[in-house]
């Protein structure tokens, strides 16, 4: 009754890191994406995700593209790292650059190390990489499904002092607030 408990306990804490990451940090990415245009470091560009319908998008991207980068980003590579001896904390940030790395993209660089440093924090400290699945299935969902209701517009972030203070100031209590929900509310299980 007490592995239920604590599996349910896991679940929940995962669906909430999950929303607050997709909350706290997408305004942030929306603000970085909008600055690497203006900048030209990236163009704007209109998704052509959907050109096969939104059930095929979303299997992809919400479904294939979680599994399949958890098993190689988490249970392949910090399973691998690991063996190295490595601390944990080491571990955790190379799978965590080694995911950015993947996904590059100027305005993606940040949110995709942060998602990396969580999923991979979150494995290494449960061990059960369908956590991590959750976690990045959730934010995958969301992020299709909001793109194909909203569709791509000519501006993702409008550049002001208001906007700009807000994104960062989210993406630093998402940051803490994260922090505490994998320190506090995920116990740690050991083999």
């Amino acid at each position: 009754m007490l592995k239920v408990k604590s599996n349910l306990r896991v679940f929940f804490i995962c669906i909430i890191i999950a929303f607050v990451c997709l909350f706290g940090y997408l305004l942030f990415q929306n603000f970085c994406a909008e600055l690497f245009i203006r900048w030209k470091f990236e163009e704007r560009t209109t998704l052509n995700l959907f050109k096969n319908g939104f059930w095929n998008a979303f299997i992809i991207v919400a479904i294939i593209y979680p599994v399949l980068e958890e098993l190689i980003f988490r249970l392949f590579a910090c399973r691998l790292l690991n063996m190295t001896k490595l601390p944990v904390w080491a571990v955790v940030l190379i799978s965590a650059v080694i995911f950015m790395l993947y996904h590059w993209s100027w305005s993606q660089v940040v949110y995709q190390l942060l998602m990396g440093i969580w999923l991979a924090w979150i494995f290494m400290k449960t061990r059960n990489i369908g956590w991590a699945v959750l976690i990045h299935f959730i934010n995958n969902a969301f992020i299709v499904t909001y793109t194909y209701l909203t569709g791509v517009g000519d501006s993702v972030f409008e550049l002001n002092a208001g906007n700009i203070i807000l994104s960062i100031s989210l993406a630093v209590v998402t940051t803490i607030v994260v922090i505490f929900l994998i320190k506090k509310g995920i116990p740690h299980y050991e083999k």
